[in-house]
Parts: structure tokens; C-alpha cells; sequence
């Protein structure tokens, strides 16, 4: 135990005050006449002084109350060891705490973000005099201060952000805040060592994401909020959950799934291999139907429900919950969904290269991937060919996507100068697009109609081999698929589609300038599909075919998620399908030539004024729940959700810190020990006031000398 203040010791010569009180706080005699006074004889007075401590007991507390506060003032610590290092010369230093949903994980009975904030305030005690350092966290309304001093703003600002309201869903990564950290530190003039210290946990997102060294060459610290040592509990979450209809069963009836998870504790010895979780569906108010599912570690697990709705009902409210109440991350055991009697995503399909045989035909295999997916019932594929989409687009204008909310061109030339400008601006407006290349592609054309919405422009189709260094291989293979592209979030694994060989491919441009999302690419590094936001719309290029004449992607067991969950992306900027769901934090964006009013689940109602453009955005999604959209009299829903991937707690090795011998400062974190003495001290205080009452109403009278 050491204390961080022990000039203040000096604090404990104030004891004396009290006994000198008592000793002194007596009454002073009051001499009292009577009558036989008059018989007694004058005399000398003469007086006798005696000093006695009364009221022992109030003594006792009184100097016990006032050690406590000298104690407290000194500010008592134990140092633990946790690896966590300080550069041994003043220096100048950005604290970068965690916020993220993960940082909820409950440990010891307070959260991981606690135990961060416990850990900031030992880390301040433990730099070297002189030394300045700032604030900030991965919470985009968290506190951001500027390098000084004066720690104890950090520390003022971190007790305020905890005091006025916890981390909100939808935060930041590490490695998303760190720019925002580096940025702090090159406001500061000096040549003196720069120093991020990232206090979070250990997970992928966490500190395991975190480079060594930051942009300017300012060191990264990782500082874990506990050590990886001490234990961590296992939980359970809702990763999953979507709806689709089951007409097999009735008109209005529909499947309602959801898949869980059992995050394994950092010890598995006393744990049991399976655990009995009860899960719950409420719609409304009403709880229709619950469950046990038994949960092995690790595995996603799937649980159903079915219920059809009212003939009343267009939409309905849905949760499902796990009823664990002892769960030590609770903000993912629960999933909102909206019902709906008709939530489909329409989708056209426009056929390059048509066939009468199927295997031959461009968009077969596509039509069938829509026909065997999960959200068969949900994606509403009609096909057009070319000469049917000019002349519609020539006749109506915009009109002609009124009801469209993913276009697909496959295989198709380039659309025409008067045609491809209602297509660039329907992208702009919400609507998706997704290319798909072949034989039929000419790139000079796209590039110079549709360049301004493709992710990277066209350079030329090459087949695999006769590119340069490429000579000895004969076709291109898939690499796994990037999972935290948003267009696959919640799917795991390589989707089944590294199988893949490509025999043809369409080179691109390279354009660092060009902003652009890379979901596959080849075992090359090449890209096979790219997105883009274009506007308020979003763009996905596919490289090679989505038939058999380039590549054999399409009997690639991958190939019918791939289809689906694209279609889902590229729909749920316009809002295709009514129903979409959010992750918190993520932007939303509504076509409307009016005012919006949207309520929000805690009942507030924001209104939403449309731009120049037509588009009302919605950036305030960091309440999970239900929000409700009324635009005029059409009213839209959509339900917002924590990300799935903050559910994932398992702890990263981490790199050895990146400070050598010679330049760090061996230290110990400093744990406070004096929080837990204000409770004496408010006992002290009530039983203070206690004695005094009885002191002064019912107890002894002081004796008087």
C-alpha cells in the first residue's frame, strides 16, 4: 500500500482540535440564590479548576471521522503488476479509452469500462512529472481534451462522461479512433516522445486491432482493462435474427429465426459443455411463445418461431429476448424485428446475353440463387430485356424505378447516352446497382456513360494467364471473403467460396482518390467485387461473370448467400423491403420531397427536413429498438440492432509493448484503495449526529466542576 499524497499526513495534527473541544466545551457554572444564603458568612472566594473529557463516545468518532478524511486525502493505492509500461521521460501522451458494447462485459461485479477508467486513473499517477497528456474516446459524443498538464482534467472529464450517461451503441473502434488520437498529439508543439495509451480489452476490435505505431510515429501502448490472468465469465447472445413468410402455413404466417451464441468464459475447467437457455418472443406487448435452446460453446445455434398475423395487421412490433437475467453483457440478448404483411425487395434484373438454355442463359443461376435463398419471399426478381429498359426509361424518366430497388445490368452493354444519365441519378437518390461483366461489357463505354457510380473504372477483360508474371497459371482462385465488409455482416467463415476458379477477368483502374469496398478478391489481390456509396445509393461491380462462360462461381456452395446478402446491401440504402434492420450508429436514408417525422423506441419524435436532393438522413440510430418513419401518410419502419461482432469478448494475445528497456519507465499501475473509505465515511457522519442528539435531548447531563 503506498500513498500518493503523504504530505498531506501533516492533516493528522488536526486531532488535537477535538480533545481540545471537549476539554474545553464545557458549560460554565451558573451560581443559583436561595434563601438561607443571608446566615452564611462572606468569604474569599477561592477556585478550583479541574478539566475533564466528557462524552467519550462522540470523542471517538470525531477522531476517527477526521483520520478518515487525512487517510482519504492522501489517496492510498496498491500497485498490481499488468504489464502496463510509461515512458520514463516527460512526454507528451493521448489516453484512448474503449467505449465500444464490448467494453459492457460485466467482471467482479462492474464492467470492463470501469475497470478502464480505474485503470486511466493509475496510469495518470504513474507518468512521469512534466509530462502532458489528453482524452479521447471511441464514443463519437464522448470527451475530447487537448494534451495539458494537468491530469487531473482527464481525469475531471472521464468522471462527468461516466457520470452523464454510458457509452452509447454504435461507437467507434479502436482502430477507427486512433487518427482521432494521433490528431490530439500533432497539435502539440515539441519535439519531446508522443505516446497513445489505448486503455480497452483484448478482443479483435479492441486492442488486438491496434498497430505499434501510430501515424507520426507516435508509439501505441495496449493498457488491458483487466489482466489477462484474472477471469472473465462466459455470456450469451443473440448474433442472428430475421423473419421470412410462410405462405405453405398461411397468407399472412411467417418464420421468425434468430441464431444464438455461447461465448466461453476464460476458463473452461468448471464449465459446463452445454447450458439450457430460455428465449422468449414477444409481439407488442405479449409474450406468444418461449423456448429452451441448448447451447454448446462457440457454435451458432438456431431457434424458430412462427405467427401469423391479425388480418387487422399490416405491421407488428417483434422481440425476441433471452430471459437470462444474471448475463453479464445484457445489450445483445435482445433482437428487435419489424412484421409486416408485404416486405419485399424488388429487384430487376436486366439479361445481356439471354439463352434457351439455362445453363447458358446470363441470369439463370442467379434467379435460381434468389429462388433457393432464405429470403425467397423477400426478393421479388423481374427480368427485363435491354430494349425493354431503354424504351421504358425513354417513355416514364425516373418514373420507371418508381418501385425498383436494386437494378442488376448482367452482362449488359453499356446503356445509352440519353438512358444511363435517369440511372446515374436514380443511384444518387437511394436506389442500388449491380454490374456484372462478360463478354457483352465494353469498358470505354461503361467508364465514359456509368463512370462516375462504378467503385474503379474499367481497363480491359484479359484472360487469366496471359497477364504479365502470370504466365504459368491457367485460372484465377478466390481468397476468402473480408466478413467485416458490411454486405456479409453476420456470416462467418469463407462463405464456400474459395473454391472458386476464374478464367477471365475485368482489370481496373487503380484510383486511390476513388473511395470503394473491396467484399472478394482473388488469390492474386486483384478485386472480384467492389461497392461503392454513390449519393444515397450503393454500387457493387462483380470482375468476372455471373454465369459459367468466365468462371464456375455459381456452383460454388457460397454462391446463393453471396446473391442474397449483396441484394440485401445494395436495397437497404433506398430502404427496400420496409423493414430493414440497422446496426447502431449506421446512417440511414429516406427518398422524400417532405418532412419526416421519425419516433425513435424511447418515444422522442425527430423531424426531418429533405435537402436540395430529396434525401432526409436519419444519423441518430444509436437506441436499439423499433423506430417508426411517417412520411405524409405512408409510414415505413425500421429496427436498429448492436453490432453482432461486439458479442465476440475472447481475448488476443498481446504484443510485447513497443517501449525498449532503455526507454521506459518500470512501473506498476496504481489501483486506488480510497473510494471504498467514503462509505465509513458517512457512517461516521450519521453516527455523529446520532450521539449529538442524544447528547443534547436524552443522554447524561455533563457533570459540572
Amino acid at each position: 500500500m503506498t500513498l500518493l499524497a503523504p504530505a498531506l499526513l501533516l492533516g493528522l495534527l488536526g486531532l488535537a482540535a477535538p480533545v481540545i473541544a471537549h476539554l474545553l466545551g464545557r458549560e460554565p457554572p451558573q451560581p443559583i440564590r436561595f434563601a438561607a444564603m443571608r446566615f452564611l458568612h462572606a468569604t474569599e472566594r477561592s477556585s478550583t479548576q479541574r478539566r475533564a473529557i466528557q462524552d467519550w463516545p462522540l470523542l471517538i468518532v470525531r477522531l476517527l471521522l477526521l483520520a478518515l478524511l487525512v487517510v482519504v486525502l492522501t489517496r492510498p493505492s496498491s500497485t498490481e503488476q499488468t504489464g502496463v509500461a510509461v515512458v520514463g521521460e516527460p512526454h507528451d501522451a493521448v489516453v484512448l479509452v474503449d467505449a465500444s458494447r464490448s467494453m459492457e462485459l460485466r467482471v467482479d461485479g462492474r464492467s470492463l469500462l470501469e475497470h478502464a477508467i480505474d485503470q486511466v486513473d493509475g496510469l495518470l499517477a504513474s507518468l512521469p512529472p512534466g509530462s502532458r497528456v489528453g482524452l479521447l474516446t471511441t464514443d463519437p459524443d464522448g470527451p475530447r481534451e487537448e494534451p495539458s498538464a494537468d491530469p487531473d482534467v482527464v481525469r475531471d472529464a472521464l468522471e462527468r462522461w461516466k457520470t452523464d450517461g454510458h457509452p452509447r451503441a454504435g461507437a467507434w473502434t479502436m482502430a477507427e479512433a486512433l487518427p482521432g488520437a494521433t490528431a490530439l498529439l500533432q497539435r502539440v508543439e515539441g519535439e519531446r516522445p508522443r505516446v497513445v495509451y489505448a486503455v480497452g480489452d483484448a478482443t479483435a476490435r479492441g486492442l488486438g486491432s491496434l498497430p505499434k505505431a501510430a501515424e507520426g510515429g507516435a508509439l501505441v501502448v495496449p493498457v488491458p482493462a483487466i489482466d489477462a490472468e484474472q477471469p472473465r465469465p462466459e455470456h450469451v447472445a443473440i448474433e442472428q435474427a430475421h423473419w421470412e413468410p410462410a405462405p405453405e402455413l398461411d397468407p399472412r404466417a411467417m418464420r421468425i429465426q434468430a441464431a444464438l451464441r455461447r461465448h466461453p468464459a476464460s476458463s473452461l475447467d468448471d464449465a459446463a459443455p452445454e447450458r439450457r437457455v430460455p428465449v422468449v418472443l414477444r409481439v407488442g406487448d405479449t409474450e406468444l411463445a418461449r423456448t429452451e435452446v441448448v447451447l454448446p460453446f462457440g457454435e451458432l445455434v438456431p431457434v424458430e418461431f412462427t405467427h401469423t398475423l391479425s388480418s387487422e395487421q399490416d405491421l407488428a412490433p417483434a422481440v425476441i429476448a433471452l430471459d437470462v437475467p444474471d448475463d453479464p453483457m445484457p445489450s445483445d440478448d435482445t433482437r428487435h424485428l419489424w412484421l409486416a404483411a408485404d416486405d419485399a425487395i424488388e429487384v430487376v434484373v436486366v439479361n445481356g446475353d439471354p439463352s434457351e438454355l439455362r445453363a447458358h442463359d446470363e441470369v439463370w443461376f442467379l434467379s435460381t440463387a434468389v429462388g433457393v435463398g432464405d429470403d425467397e419471399q423477400r426478393l421479388r426478381l423481374r427480368s427485363l430485356a435491354p430494349d425493354q429498359l431503354e424504351s421504358r426509361v425513354r417513355e416514364q424518366g425516373r418514373q420507371a424505378f418508381r418501385d425498383v430497388d436494386v437494378l442488376v445490368l448482367a452482362n449488359l452493354r453499356a446503356p445509352s447516352p440519353d438512358v444511363a444519365p435517369t440511372i446515374v441519378e436514380q443511384v444518387h437518390r437511394g436506389m442500388g446497382l449491380w454490374i456484372t461483366v462478360g463478354d457483352r461489357v465494353q469498358a470505354d463505354a461503361y467508364n465514359a456513360r456509368l463512370g462516375e457510380l462504378l467503385p474503379l473504372r474499367m481497363r480491359e477483360a484479359v484472360r487469366v494467364g496471359t497477364a504479365p508474371g502470370r504466365t504459368e497459371a491457367r485460372a484465377e482462385g478466390m481468397a476468402p471473403a473480408d466478413l467485416a465488409h458490411p454486405a456479409f455482416r453476420g456470416l462467418r467463415g469463407d462463405l464456400g467460396l474459395t473454391g472458386t476458379r476464374a478464367r477471365r477477368v475485368m482489370l481496373l483502374e487503380p484510383d486511390p482518390q476513388r473511395e470503394h469496398q473491396i467484399a472478394l478478391s482473388f488469390t492474386s489481390g486483384a478485386p472480384a467485387l467492389l461497392t461503392r456509396e454513390v449519393g444515397v445509393g450503393r454500387v457493387a461491380l462483380l470482375t468476372t461473370s455471373i454465369d459459367r462462360d468466365w468462371a464456375d462461381l455459381p456452383l460454388r456452395p457460397g454462391f446463393v448467400p453471396m446473391i442474397s446478402s449483396m441484394l440485401g446491401y445494395l436495397a437497404s440504402a433506398d430502404g427496400g423491403g420496409g423493414t430493414g434492420q440497422l446496426v447502431a450508429g449506421e446512417v440511414r436514408h429516406f427518398r422524400t420531397e417532405q418532412a419526416i417525422t421519425i419516433t425513435t423506441p424511447t418515444g422522442q419524435q425527430l423531424s426531418l427536413a429533405p435537402d436540395d436532393e430529396g434525401q432526409a438522413v436519419l444519423e441518430d440510430t444509436y437506441v436499439p429498438g423499433h423506430y417508426r418513419v411517417d412520411i405524409g401518410d405512408t409510414q415505413s419502419v425500421l429496427s436498429v440492432a448492436v453490432d453482432p461482432v461486439e458479442s465476440d469478448t475472447q481475448w488476443q494475445a498481446l504484443d510485447p509493448t513497443p517501449l525498449q528497456d532503455g526507454e521506459r519507465r518500470h512501473v506498476a499501475v496504481a489501483v486506488p484503495r480510497w473510494r471504498g473509505l467514503w462509505w465509513l465515511i458517512g457512517l461516521l457522519l450519521a453516527a455523529e449526529a446520532v450521539l449529538r442528539l442524544r447528547s443534547r435531548w436524552g443522554g447524561q447531563p455533563a457533570r459540572r466542576g
